[in-house]
Order: structure tokens, then sequence, then C-alpha cells
């Protein structure tokens, strides 16, 4: 059994957190208020996506000589809205590609619980600027956490950090 969902240029879209540092997890909203996702992933996985945000605007900036001023737009909101989503769903893998003055986020998700659906597929199309604040957001959840350690990289706790590259 295959399930899709499509957003154009959804009303939600954003990257949230929920927790105490070390013990947080992460996940993106999209939709609107009346059908929205929560899509789950690893802190590495959001990390990752505003990684590749930068690189692919800054690619399309490049090709199609724009300024990256020209893709400003309204803030992207970091409320969760209420009521139960159409579906919780957890991230395996995302593309990001651009055609026709929109950009696509593609995921492949699985859903979460006993359901046994094979391929769950969301698709979502969004405007540059939607593209750029998501990137914005998801940096700026992640560097909210556990400072990295400089030598090694990992998170350093309140309780002090055992850095396998210092002797």
């Amino acid at each position: 059994m295959e399930q899709s969902y499509q957003f154009e240029e959804p009303g939600l879209l954003s990257a949230i957190s929920v927790g105490i540092p070390g013990k947080r997890t992460f996940f993106l909203l999209m939709g609107e208020k009346e059908k929205w996702l929560r899509l789950w992933l690893e802190k590495e996985q959001l990390e990752a996506l505003a990684l590749a945000i930068d690189q692919f605007l800054l690619a399309l900036y490049q090709e199609l000589h724009l300024s990256p001023e020209e893709t400003e737009g309204l803030s992207l909101s970091d409320d969760v809205p209420s009521g139960l989503p159409s579906a919780e769903l957890e991230i395996d893998q995302i593309s990001i590609s651009f055609d026709q003055e929109k950009t696509s986020l593609d995921f492949l998700v699985h859903i979460l619980g006993p359901q046994k659906i094979d391929d769950v597929i969301v698709n979502l199309r969004a405007s540059l600027a939607q593209l750029k604040q998501l990137g914005e957001q998801a940096r700026s959840v992640c560097a909210a956490g556990r400072p990295r350690c400089q030598l090694c990289g990992g998170p350093i706790d309140p309780a002090g950090h055992t850095c396998p590259k210092h002797n």
C-alpha cells in the first residue's frame, strides 16, 4: 500500500525541538492548520538539511543570478498547531530540487506505529523564501543545544565531557 502527501507553499513549515539540551527531539511541521504533518528526524538529519539548503540556495543564486535579498519573505512560525496532526512520520531520506520558480522537498518517510504501509512520500513545493527561512530556523534550533567540543565535535554535557581526542 502506498500513501502520499502533497503541499503547495504551505502556511505551516517549521523546524522545532522539544525537551532540554541533551534530551531533545526534533521534528518538522508542515501543512495547513486543518491538515498538517509532524515529521520526526534526528538532530544530525536536521543539521544536514540546513547545510544542504544553504548549499542549494548558493548554487541557485549563482546559476540564476539572484541575490539573497530577493528571497526574503515572511518569517516562519515556530508555533505548534492545536489538535492532532494528519500523520506522524519519521524521515528516512530528503531530496531537494528546483523547477519553475519553486523548490521541491521530497521526503521518503515511514509511519510511526503498527501501520504497515510500504511507501510513504511527502512532497512539499515551497518558495525560495520559505526554503531559506526553513534553513535558518533549522540552524537556530540545532545551535540551541549543548555546545560542541572543539577537538572531537561531540556534545559537552553540563557535568563535563571526556574527549576521545584529548590525551
